[in-house]
């Protein structure tokens, strides 16, 4: 009872308007008295208990990618990337959508933030797909859709999350674990944006020379490097994803100043505070979550869920069912990351108690979090789009339906197959 009374309290002072690590922390508090473990010697160890969650090697890889994801978006790295992609698909039908989807997919790969991807890529996208009569709202959806891999396809931040959370899991298993599912999932979309595109008329853009397309190509060479030096670095062994993190940047930055020319000196200390802002705000809802994880396990409820569980049901399938409609509806009114962090500490026991590998768990939640970036109330990146377009956000999320349908698809289909996940961290020699 008290569990749940802390789930729904939470997802009532997110209603009122209080953020989300102030949600957390009201309700820890507040059953943390109710408990009478509020004792002067547990509220002086609270502090000290916060910070050691968020200090680790782990994280450290998160403001680093934000970093690197910010001074591409200041560098001007979509527009080249975008630049090539429409000329290779955009003669195609649906082919400007595709192309928005495939920019997605890389900028994914370099920066791991879904909100960043879909505004760095929509800002050039949306004009041009606009001029030649795609329907707004559909455009919306399919950059929105297409940014929510961000979480999905390596390096993502919700995976580097998950691995700060289970002792001895490889963050590198988990970006491998995440590749295909990731690229599938880009791949289905285009295929239902090369059908939507055909079926309504969208317009198509005349052909790019072939001579034209090398010479973008080699534009967008130094951009498609980036992953090549995370992924690269990290499964080569050079780099931890920390290191792999920090090496990158520096290396956005440099293409921003000396390549793009568009990254200044004088943008360098609004880049940092941006980061900044952005990596504390991870970081508060990372420790007000951790206090959060005390309080639910000093209930012991979630040892007592587990074991019910694993009396009632004999195979670990309906309670798979069960945990992604749960995150699928937590995901309507709560950011991803506040749901990973308090949600694992019971779904990774019950994993374990049935043989399910750590990966495909990591893979099936995080895909299934990343429907929440185009579900409403919450939805981010349909608050980025409307707030880049001045579309309506419900016009954009009806025209996102399709996209959260083949999400699901993909969810369940990680969730039962599990070679879909484990096939890559296997053959390259890590545990799953």
């Amino acid at each position: 009872m008290i569990m749940f009374a802390m789930f729904f309290g939470v997802l009532f002072t997110l209603f009122i308007g209080v953020t989300t690590a102030g949600s957390m922390a009201f309700i820890s508090i507040a059953t943390y008295f109710g408990m009478g473990e509020a004792t002067m010697n547990n509220m002086i160890r609270l502090p000290s208990s916060m910070y050691d969650q968020v200090k680790g090697i782990t994280l450290m890889a998160i403001p680093f990618f934000l970093l690197m994801g910010n001074f591409m978006n200041k560098g001007g790295v979509s527009k080249d990337l975008f630049a090539f992609a429409r000329a290779c698909l955009g003669h195609r039908w649906g082919g400007l959508a595709n192309a928005a989807i495939v920019s997605c997919m890389i900028m994914s790969a370099m920066s791991g933030s879904a909100a960043a991807v879909a505004a760095g890529v929509g800002m050039i996208a949306i004009a041009e797909m606009r001029r030649t009569g795609y329907d707004q709202p559909f455009s919306c959806a399919a950059i929105a859709a297409g940014g929510g891999l961000g979480p999905i396809i390596p390096p993502s931040i919700t995976l580097i999350l998950f691995a700060s959370l289970v002792p001895g899991t490889s963050v590198n298993a988990l970006f491998l674990g995440g590749a295909i599912p990731g690229i599938l999932t880009g791949l289905l979309f285009a295929v239902y944006a090369s059908y939507s595109a055909r079926k309504n008329n969208f317009g198509k853009v005349p052909a790019v020379p072939m001579k034209e397309r090398v010479t973008l190509g080699i534009k967008a060479i130094w951009a498609l490097l980036i992953p090549v030096i995370v992924l690269g670095g990290i499964f080569a062994g050079l780099f931890t994803a920390t290191e792999a993190a920090a090496v990158a940047a520096f290396y956005a930055m440099l293409l921003g100043m000396f390549k793009y020319k568009q990254l200044k000196l004088s943008d360098l200390p609004g880049v940092f505070w941006a980061t900044a802002k952005s990596s504390g705000q991870i970081m508060f809802v990372i420790a007000t979550a951790a206090f959060f994880q005390h309080v639910l396990l000093k209930t012991r409820i979630p040892h007592q869920v587990v074991q019910s569980l694993v009396d009632t049901f004999s195979s670990i399938s309906p309670i798979l069912v069960m945990i992604i409609i749960l995150l699928l509806v937590m995901g309507c009114f709560m950011e991803g990351t506040a749901i990973l962090l308090i949600t694992v500490p019971i779904f990774y026991p019950l994993s374990q108690a049935f043989d399910y590998p750590t990966v495909q768990l990591a893979i099936v939640m995080c895909i299934a979090l990343a429907c929440g970036v185009l579900t409403p109330p919450v939805g981010l990146n349909l608050y980025v789009m409307s707030s880049i377009t001045g579309e309506k956000m419900m016009k954009i999320s009806k025209a996102a339906i399709p996209f959260v349908g083949i999400m699901i698809f993909v969810t369940l289909l990680a969730a039962f197959f599990e070679p879909l996940t484990t096939f890559l961290p296997k053959y390259l020699g890590y545990g799953v």
